[in-house]
This record gives C-alpha cells, sequence and structure tokens, in this order.
C-alpha cells in the first residue's frame, strides 16, 4: 500500500470522525481490509460495528443511555486502532522502512518485553560478581549489549502491550534498571510513539515522568510527550482520561517550568539547521577559496614565524580574513550558537557512516568506552570520557562517532595521538575541563537538551527513516497542544516564544503566537508592526497592511512603520497611498536614495510625472551613475513626450549593463521618434527566447504608446513582424 492511498483513507477516516459519520468511517475501513487477508481485525470490526449498532438502536427506540458518550469515544479510539494496526500489517509485508523490517524480525524472534527485561537484569548482576572478583566480563557485556537492541527493537514496534509496558516503568523505577536501559526504553517508546500512536505507551511516557525521581529519565520522557503532541495532538485530544491526567500539571510549577525548557531546546533545534547550512553553503566555501593562498604563506613562511602568529595578531593573517568575509561569518556562527544553535551537529554529521549508526538504537546508547563495538585504546577511551564528563552538551552519539573515527585512523598516526596523551594526560584534562564551555544549566534543562539533540541527531541522519513522523518538520504550534497549549499561553510565555521566533526569522511559527497576544491586548502597537511584518515576510500583503494601519493608528507612526506602510500600499498597487506614505518618510530622511527614488516611481505610477522627474533628477545629482535613477529618469522622460532625452538615456544604459526590459523600452522610444527600423530592431532583441512575454508586454502598453503618439496598426505590424520571424529585405 502506497503512502499516498494511506493518506487519502486517512484524510477520510478524520473527516468522518469531525462530522460524527461513524458509518461512513466503518466502510473505509471494512474497504481498507476487504481482500487483504486480516482475518482477527475484520472479526474486530464487526464487533465494534455490532456495538455501534445497538446504540444506534436503542436510541431510535427513544430510550436514555447515559453511557452514549463513552461508547461513541470507544468507538472512535478502536477504530482508528483498527485502522494503524491494518496499516502497520499491510506495510509489513513488503516495506523496506526500518521499522517495517525490525518488525519483521521481531516477528520472527517473538520475544517478551518481560522475559528480556530478566535476562538483562540477569547479566547485570552476573557482570557485578564477576567484576567484583576481578575476572573479565567482555563477553558478558557483548551479551547484555545485544539484549539492549533486542528490547529496544521489541518495545520499539511493540503496540498496545499494556502489561508489559507497565512492568517495564515498575523496573525503571524499582532502582534495579541501569540508566542505558532506561534511556533506551524511554527513546524506544518515544519513536514507537513516532511511527504510530499508542495510548498505552503514552501512558508508559507519563508514568516515568511523573514518577521518577531521576532528573535523566524525566526529562526523556517528557521529550518524548511533547513531541507525541505534535505528532499525535488530535488522538490524545480524543481521549478524556489522558486529558483529565494531563489536566493535573496546570497547578504545578514544575511542571510549567519543565515544558519551557523542552519547548525551548525544540524551537533550538531551528537555529541548528541554519547553522548548518551556513557552514557549508557560506563558511566552507569561503575556506576552500582561502586554500591557495593559506598554502602559500605556510611555504614562504619560517616555521617560527608560523608558530608565533597563532599566539599573536598577524596582520597577514587578518587581511586574508578580513577579505574573505570569515570573521564575520564566523561571527554569525557563534550567534547562533549563543541562540542555541548546535555546532556539534555540523562538525559530527559527516562521522555518522560507521556501520554502528545502522542500528537505531546506538543513536541513544549512553557512552561507554569500554562498549565492544569501540575496541579502541585505554588512553583514548579515557580521554573520550573526560570530554564525556566535561562537555555537558556533547551527545553520546558525537562522542562514539570521534571514537569510531578515532579507531579508523592509520596506526602510526593513531599511535603518535596515544603517546601524546599519554604523557600530557593530567594537563590536558585541566586544560579540557578549564577550556569546554561549562553548562550552568540546572539538571533536567541540561539533559532536555541532550534528549532534543539526540532525537533531532537522529531524524536528520539515520539511514533509513522511511515511516517515522519527523515531529521537527512539522509546525510548532505548541499553543494548540492539549493541556500543555493552555499552560503556555499566558502573556509571558507567548511574548517569550513569539519573540525568539521573530528574532530568529520564523516568521510562520511567530504569527499565531503574536495573535494569539493581540486577542487580549489590542493596545500595543508594537504587537500589530510584528504581526504586519509576520505577514508581509509571508506574502499576505492585504493582512499586513490591516496590521501596520492599527499600528499607526496606536501611535505616531515612526519612520520604520511609515515605510512598511508605503512598501506593502505599492505592492498592493495602491500607489496613491504609497506615494502619500514615501512623502512622509522622505520628511523624516530627505537624503535617503531609496525613498527618493520610490517616492518618484510612486508620483510616475500616479501620473504626477513632474513630481516623479523632480524626485528623479534630485536622486540623479546623488548618484549620477546609478542606473536605476538612470532608467527611472528615462522611463519618465518617455511619459513627459521629451522622447529626445529619453532615448539618449536608454542608448547610455545599453551600453552600460543593460537588462532586456532596457531593450524593450528604448525600443518605444524608437517607435514614438518614427524610427521604426531601430524600434524593430530593439523589440526583436527584446523578444529572442521570451516571444509570448513581448507580445503581452506590448498589448499591456499599446494604450500608453498610443496616448504618447504611437500609430496602433503600425505597433500591431511590428508586433506580428517580431512574432514570424520576419528580416528585412
Amino acid at each position: 500500500m502506497t503512502d499516498k492511498e494511506i493518506n487519502r483513507n486517512l484524510a477520510s477516516l478524520n473527516e468522518s470522525f469531525q462530522s460524527h459519520r461513524y458509518l461512513s468511517a466503518f466502510d473505509t475501513i471494512e474497504k481498507l481490509l476487504k481482500g487483504k487477508d486480516l482475518h482477527q481485525l475484520s472479526t474486530r470490526l464487526e464487533q465494534v460495528k455490532s456495538t455501534y449498532n445497538y446504540m444506534l438502536h436503542y436510541l431510535l427506540l427513544g430510550y436514555p443511555d447515559e453511557g452514549r458518550g463513552k461508547l461513541l469515544e470507544a468507538t472512535e479510539q478502536q477504530l482508528r486502532e483498527i485502522f494503524d494496526e491494518a496499516i502497520r500489517l499491510l506495510k509489513m509485508r513488503d516495506s523496506n522502512g526500518y521499522y517495517y523490517s525490525t518488525l519483521r524480525t521481531i516477528g520472527v524472534q517473538k520475544e517478551s518485553l518481560a522475559d528480556l527485561i530478566k535476562e538483562y537484569s540477569n547479566i547485570l548482576s552476573e557482570m557485578t560478581i564477576l567484576e567484583a572478583g576481578g575476572e573479565d566480563v567482555n563477553t558478558l557485556r557483548q551479551r547484555k549489549e545485544q539484549v539492549m537492541v533486542r528490547l529496544f527493537n521489541t518495545l520499539f514496534t511493540s503496540i498496545r502491550a499494556d502489561k508489559e509496558y507497565a512492568e517495564l516503568t515498575r523496573y525503571i523505577h524499582s532502582g534495579y534498571a541501569d540508566v542505558n536501559i532506561a534511556i533506551q526504553s524511554i527513546c524506544a517508546l518515544t519513536l514507537g510513539l513516532l511511527t504510530y500512536y499508542d495510548k498505552s505507551k503514552f501512558i508508559a511516557l507519563l508514568d516515568i515522568y511523573e514518577q521518577n525521581e531521576s532528573y535523566v529519565y524525566m526529562a526523556r520522557a517528557l521529550m518524548g510527550i511533547i513531541l507525541t503532541m505534535i505528532a499525535h495532538s488530535d488522538r490524545i485530544k480524543a481521549d478524556k482520561k489522558i486529558m483529565a491526567r494531563l489536566s493535573l500539571w496546570k497547578d504545578s510549577t514544575t511542571h510549567y517550568n519543565h515544558i519551557k525548557q523542552a519547548i525551548r531546546a525544540i524551537i533550538s533545534t531551528r537555529e541548528t539547521e541554519r547553522a548548518n547550512l551556513k557552514f557549508k553553503e557560506e563558511i566552507m566555501p569561503e575556506i576552500m577559496k582561502m586554500r591557495p593562498e593559506v598554502s602559500d604563506m605556510l611555504k614562504n613562511s619560517n616555521p617560527k614565524d608560523i608558530e608565533s602568529s597563532l599566539v599573536e595578531n598577524n596582520p597577514e593573517w587578518e587581511e586574508i580574513l578580513e577579505k574573505s568575509n570569515l570573521t564575520r561569518k564566523m561571527e554569525e556562527l557563534s550567534e547562533m550558537h549563543s541562540d542555541g544553535a548546535d555546532l556539534m551537529m555540523v562538525t559530527f554529521s559527516t562521522l555518522k557512516q560507521f556501520p554502528f549508526f545502522n542500528t537505531a538504537s546506538n543513536w541513544f546508547l549512553p557512552f561507554d568506552s569500554s562498549h565492544t563495538e569501540l575496541n579502541i585504546d585505554s588512553t583514548i577511551g579515557r580521554f573520550i570520557d573526560i570530554l564525556a564528563e566535561t562537555g555537558q552538551m556533547v551527545c553520546a552519539s558525537d562522542l562514539y562517532s570521534l571514537a569510531f573515527a578515532m579507531k579508523h585512523m592509520p596506526e602510526a598516526q593513531r599511535t603518535m595521538i596515544t603517546a601524546q596523551l599519554s604523557q600530557q594526560f593530567d594537563q590536558m584534562n585541566e586544560d579540557i575541563k578549564s577550556s569546554l564551555p561549562q553548562s550552568n544549566k540546572p539538571e533536567f534543562d541540561a539533559e532536555i537538551v541532550r534528549a532534543v539533540r539526540d532525537l533531532y541527531r537522529f531524524f536528520c541522519l539515520f539511514r533509513n527513516t522511511e515511516g517515522f513522523i519527523n515531529p521537527f518538520a512539522l509546525p510548532l504550534q505548541f499553543t494548540q497542544f492539549p493541556v500543555v497549549g493552555e499552560m503556555m499561553a499566558e502573556d509571558d510565555m507567548l511574548r517569550l516564544f513569539s519573540e525568539l521566533y521573530f528574532k530568529r526569522g520564523y516568521y510562520r511559527e511567530a504569527l499565531p503566537l503574536f495573535l494569539s497576544i493581540e486577542a487580549y491586548d489590542k493596545q500595543d502597537a508594537t504587537i500589530y508592526e510584528k504581526i504586519g511584518f509576520c505577514y508581509q515576510s509571508l506574502k499576505q500583503y492585504p493582512q499586513a497592511l490591516e496590521a501596520y494601519e492599527k499600528a499607526s493608528l496606536l501611535h505616531q507612526p515612526g519612520p520604520w512603520l511609515v515605510k512598511r506602510l508605503a512598501w506593502v500600499n505599492r505592492k498592493l498597487g495602491n500607489y496613491a497611498e504609497a506615494a502619500r506614505y514615501y512623502a512622509m518618510a522622505l520628511d523624516q530622511d530627505s537624503e535617503n536614495l531609496s525613498l527618493i527614488i520610490s517616492t518618484a516611481a510612486m508620483c510616475v505610477e500616479t501620473d504626477d510625472i513632474a513630481s516623479g522627474l523632480m524626485h528623479y533628477y534630485h536622486a540623479h545629482y546623488i548618484d549620477p551613475e546609478n542606473l536605476t535613477v538612470l532608467r527611472g529618469v528615462a522611463w519618465a522622460e518617455l511619459l513627459n513626450k521629451n522622447f529626445e532625452k529619453s532615448g539618449n538615456l536608454y542608448d547610455r544604459i545599453i551600453l552600460t549593463d543593460p537588462q532586456p526590459g532596457d531593450w524593450l523600452n528604448a525600443g518605444h522610444v524608437a517607435l514614438l521618434q518614427g524610427k521604426y527600423e531601430e524600434a524593430f530592431k530593439r523589440y526583436k532583441r527584446y523578444a529572442e527566447g521570451r516571444k509570448e512575454e513581448f507580445s503581452l508586454s506590448m498589448q499591456e502598453i499599446m494604450p500608453t504608446l498610443i496616448t504618447l503618439g504611437a500609430d496602433e496598426e503600425n505597433i500591431q505590424l511590428i508586433i506580428d513582424a517580431i512574432l514570424q520571424n520576419w528580416s528585412s529585405l
């Protein structure tokens, strides 16, 4: 079954529930199951329909039924579950997605979560005893790692295993579970929910978050809850029991602060995406362009000079950096880092090609230098362990990347590094601790950042995410989240997050937050200005104008708002209003070239040619070589019937840097001067490769040309000759 077919069926199902057409929903699922050899689901569907039919029968007989609401809620939930299970089983037959290939393997192994938890617990106990006696536990460690992968995959692909999830949460709460299995279990629940919604898995995450004292487990579980809300908000809202449970969070400042940090961390992933693009598309090309010049300098430099230049300001190096704009771009990258961008993602994204990362569970595995797949020198292991301890924001998957990279180095290079680390280990330890940025975040806040970064890396870099719902690719409309939306709808939170989005240029996300603020605060002109700018950036110009006008009614418009009003009116074709606002802007900044040009253009658009020419010549006085100004003067002089001056200006433009439109307008001037052969040549030059555009442009400008004195029949003959590729005799 294709994704297109699935989405079509899902849309039909959603529409049926929204309009309370339950029989239509039954019909959609019956058609889906027909001929698919899914007998258990067909039987279950018949049972649900039978119960629904009895309810409908009693309704028509007029019997009171206090439980009707609960039955309808249960019917919708059961139908959605049957639909999900049908899609899951159908895709398992032929999909190559990671989830479905794992599901096929699990179906063969038929292992229960309870058995895997017991096996893992026994291995931990045995390892503890052997380690206490100084014996080798490498074989047991390998078994432990394998059991952990099997447990992750079983939990990840299971669905509605209520009793087993309850057993798992009890194990995590008991204190016998180590951090590895706890984090793996929480992440498996999260990934499972980001494939198919499972009420029981969601409840398991709620249990872990609400009932655990470990900030690590709480943060990981809450991140899973929030991401599930992004992916399945409607499913959660439809469940009254879960909504009632979530409602208990409203009175808790702890929950409030935790959710605020979780949402901030998710928002920060957008900065990571921008930082990654900036590094790849702007910084790396600049570095590559600098390479020859740097190489030449290194060849011609004394080694001692190079060494001193690394610790002192070297004018030659500074000059290279200044010329390349690299310093400014690195400063911008640093600013993104300050705003929450994860620069480690940029650094380590190319080191996720090792086979280790083909297994989904390994992306969420706490770093362990003794992992059997690493098999690295103990000195290198100690070095990376220090990074893990001191660099609080370094993801475990990045540490594994570093370890694998060092493991695969040429032996001579690896031996040299190991020797250097051994000699300088203590000093290096202190240097790392003092030089790495230390997080002053509370433990929960730091862990919530690590949790979102682990998941963000997985969705961006994992080789096969087919079938997963990527929450980072969906709009973060947190005000629409069940219960959480109400908690975050307070003025302070709305202003905090709207400004975060607005500052970073995410206007689509900022707009609904500003609109929420505007709903209860209609006296804040700044909010209307920002709403207007969001609409303008999204090219919704009528709404932008409305917001800007509301802002102008609340306070005397400053230069910024006046320019925005002028620009949007111009975009909407309100040239008289645009001219008025540009004139106001000019009163405040009379020598601003851009404003003068815009004012001139609006005067011309409103047929005030004399004023337009006055402003254009003012602009020409300020910048005589500006081609935009010359084009404006040339066009205004044409409309003013000063064809000779207009023609001279277009000749000058054509000799300098002609654009396609210059040939067209120069043709108009020649036509109006009666120079038909010259007009033909210029029109022909413009029409090369754009004949349809030429024809439309000529039809549009023809009334103006006729008004200025051109003969319509002559124009039509020239158009026909050009469209038919006529050549002069």
